[in-house]
């Protein structure tokens, strides 16, 4: 290698470690925007063998349009319906369930301060925490919290609007998008372009519909486990086990652990709290750690590693949106980047190869 051509590939890395931070910097300040057009790409990701088919018959871009916009229409009721039912048993449930949360927060509190020695380095450690604040009932309301939460439907509707809005660009321009494709980059590099869209969109796509059917059987079965024991708040229940199994890693846990709060704070600790306990894990278990690898199989090809960077990189750029998307997000950078150069250090260690 020439002292010319090492100059040249160390600018390169220069380049690339200026350029990371100010790419971060964007998705960060602009993600009102770049989180509602990702959203809108793994729609049409997901739509796409339907908008193939009614092409294929010749149906009309705006008939292909409108029917999409139905599908979604009715999704959003339905999804709609759910978490207004959800609240609405929250909202009802709830200050009965504050009290024992706050006796719950007491008890082990006193709990470990009786462990003596050990609890005082603790409060050494943290002088300044008021460990009083989590019983006090003035200095938190969990019906409150759900009012706060309920506060944001606005904010909502809107990036709702802006995922149709970018849906509906995007339907409606992908027919022409090959031809200006190979109007501006020839035959050759055009299909090549569109090869690398299609493994994206094919590996997305079956991931997103089998992290679907996972989740939601996994919702079902641990709803017909609180049915059996009478735990409360069923459906709040299993619309977050569903909705937070798309979060990797953590998010089973935390979707695992909250109904087991709601048992345990009804019946206090007995044998209901541990059998559902042990229930919902193997639930878990099974439909996360069995069921899911052999039906996924390697189609993403990430390294487990990078999986869990990947959350808490696109987490901390795009808050709880972040999570949700790092996984279909990461795997689209791999490709991008083989696709760029087969021997790229950066997608080899992504992928684990």
């Amino acid at each position: 290698m020439t002292t010319s051509e090492r100059e040249l590939r160390w600018i390169r890395y220069l380049l690339i470690v200026i350029a990371l931070p100010v790419a971060a910097l964007i998705l960060k300040t602009l993600q009102g925007i770049f989180i509602p057009l990702v959203i809108a790409i793994f729609l049409s990701f997901l739509f796409a063998p339907l908008i193939n088919k009614l092409k294929e018959k010749k149906v009309p871009i705006i008939v292909i349009i409108a029917i999409i916009m139905l599908v979604l229409f009715i999704s959003f009721l339905i999804i709609s319906s759910l978490l207004y039912s959800a609240a609405e048993s929250l909202v009802t449930g709830l200050p009965k369930y504050q009290e024992k949360f706050y006796y719950l927060i007491e008890s082990i509190i006193t709990w470990g301060q009786q462990l003596g020695e050990r609890m005082n380095v603790a409060l050494e450690i943290a002088p300044e925490f008021d460990y009083q604040r989590l019983i006090d009932p003035g200095s938190f309301s969990i019906t409150k919290m759900v009012s706060d939460t309920m506060g944001g439907f606005i904010s909502l509707l809107w990036n709702i609007f802006l995922v149709l809005v970018f849906l509906l660009f995007l339907v409606s321009g992908a027919t022409s998008m090959e031809t200006r494709l190979k109007n501006a980059l020839g035959e050759d590099q055009q299909q090549r372009n569109v090869d690398t869209i299609n493994r994206i969109q094919s590996q997305i796509q079956k991931y997103l519909i089998t992290k679907t059917w996972i989740s939601a059987a996994t919702a079902i079965v641990g709803a017909i486990w609180m049915w059996i024991l009478d735990i409360d708040f069923i459906l709040v229940s299993a619309l977050l086990l569903f909705a937070l199994n798309f979060i990797p890693n953590i998010g089973s846990i935390i979707s695992s652990s909250i109904p087991s709060l709601i048992c345990l704070l009804q019946y206090g600790f007995g044998y209901k709290v541990i059998i559902f306990a042990v229930l919902i894990t193997a639930t878990q278990m099974l439909f996360g750690n069995i069921i899911e690898p052999q039906v996924q199989g390697d189609r993403l090809n990430l390294a487990p590693i990078m999986v869990l960077i990947s959350l808490i990189l696109w987490g901390w750029l795009w808050g709880i949106p972040g999570m949700f998307i790092s996984v279909p997000l990461t795997s689209a950078i791999n490709i991008i980047l083989k696709e760029i150069n087969p021997n790229n250090v950066v997608s080899a260690l992504i992928s684990g190869e």
